[in-house]
């Protein structure tokens, strides 16, 4: 959630309040709009997504200046030429003022003229990774660290912050990565285990794997009926994705001598009593494993560290999930943890993380969407 000073959050708090918008055109590391003319902005994030966000809105042909914003220069402000968007949405606190919050920043991914108006789609920063490609496959500096590799992946084009990284540890350099650097980022990742995010100033933040939130974690409570936070609630589950273990498999480095090469092998079995998915449960009288393999988990601490992960991340996506509309918050995030108190779904502060969400800039915008995923 984003951090707010006491007077903006005591005016969300009051359910009335100014919500404003602002972008800011960048390119090249210099702005070149302080305050697009936009309207109907959207924001979205998906954290099921390769790029989660992604940023929607109109500008006018010519505004009341004349000034025209069809993109024909190379340096326009709608230009798809590494043009970015910093998103900002502003909450009245009163007399005038207002407290602007960064909300994420965004890459151009297209502008098209129809009639008086230009439609604008932004995607995540994490796009300049997945449209990247290495001439051949990318092969580690020898002494290479799980932070050394996802500095050389992702820098100089995003700033990597390590600050609160989990601790770092040597990488085997005798193997080759795919030629795509997000498929990189997500193997050291998976392999460390950390977990990595993109903040809203556009640096690429790496820290210790998500863990399930308690009541004590959550951020905002929802709640429907009168007098609620709420506006409408729907609940969904499914069986796909479901697994009842993970078999994780990592390799032997060439420095382990006898064992070099060799396969370690690791099975994290979902034994929680109250889990509907353990295993010999009523799920399944089988086993019913996720495979994942890596040959960054060069040790057996290792290979076990990433499959119990790797299992708490799949129990995450096999649990429920519910969909709601609400008054905008601008504070809100992918991620954060919320709780939900509904008479109608039978649910009493229960508490899961953000994993879907949209939020519309503009005072006219409408509701705000967001699926929350519980915890089992």
């Amino acid at each position: 959630m984003i951090t707010l000073t006491d007077t903006a959050a005591g005016m969300l708090n009051g359910y009335s309040f100014d919500l404003h918008s602002r972008l800011q055109a960048w390119w090249d590391g210099e702005p070149i709009s302080e305050d697009v003319p936009a309207v109907d902005v959207l924001e979205e994030s998906d954290a099921t997504l390769r790029v989660p966000e992604r940023l929607t809105f109109r500008v006018p042909v010519t505004d009341d200046l004349g000034y025209s914003w069809v993109p024909t220069l190379n340096s326009s402000p709608r230009g798809t030429y590494g043009q970015r968007i910093v998103a900002q949405i502003g909450v009245g606190v009163g007399f005038g003022a207002i407290e602007w919050l960064n909300r994420a920043t965004f890459l151009i991914e297209s502008a098209d003229k129809e009639g008086d108006s230009i439609s604008v789609e932004c995607l995540g920063l994490m796009q300049l990774l997945d449209e990247a490609r290495f001439p051949n496959e990318y092969q580690p500096k020898a002494g290479a660290t799980l932070g050394s590799i996802l500095r050389a992946l992702i820098e100089p084009g995003l700033t990597v912050d390590l600050d609160q990284a989990p601790t770092d540890r040597a990488a085997a350099t005798s193997i080759s990565y795919s030629d795509n650097r997000l498929d990189n980022v997500h193997s050291v990742l998976d392999a460390w285990p950390a977990h990595g995010t993109i903040t809203a100033e556009g640096h690429f933040e790496v820290t210790d794997p998500l863990q399930d939130p308690d009541i004590a974690d959550v951020v905002f409570s929802f709640t429907d009926g009168v007098g609620g936070t709420a506006m409408q609630l729907n609940t969904s589950i499914t069986r796909d994705g479901a697994f009842n273990a993970v078999v994780a498999r990592g390799q032997y480095p060439d420095s382990a001598g006898a064992k070099a090469g060799q396969e370690i092998v690791y099975t994290a079995a979902d034994t929680n009593p109250a889990s509907p998915y353990r295993l010999g449960g009523p799920f399944s009288a089988y086993l019913v494993p996720f495979e994942y393999a890596s040959p960054l988990m060069t040790t057996q601490a290792m290979v076990q560290l990433a499959a119990t992960t790797r299992l708490r991340n799949l129990r995450r996506a096999a649990s429920r999930t519910v969909r709601l509309t609400a008054v905008p918050h601008p504070a809100l995030q992918l991620h954060d943890p919320v709780s939900l108190t509904s008479a109608q779904l039978n649910l009493s502060a229960a508490v899961g993380r953000i994993e879907a969400l949209g939020l519309p800039h503009d005072a006219d915008g409408g509701a705000m969407g967001l699926t929350v995923r519980l915890v089992d």
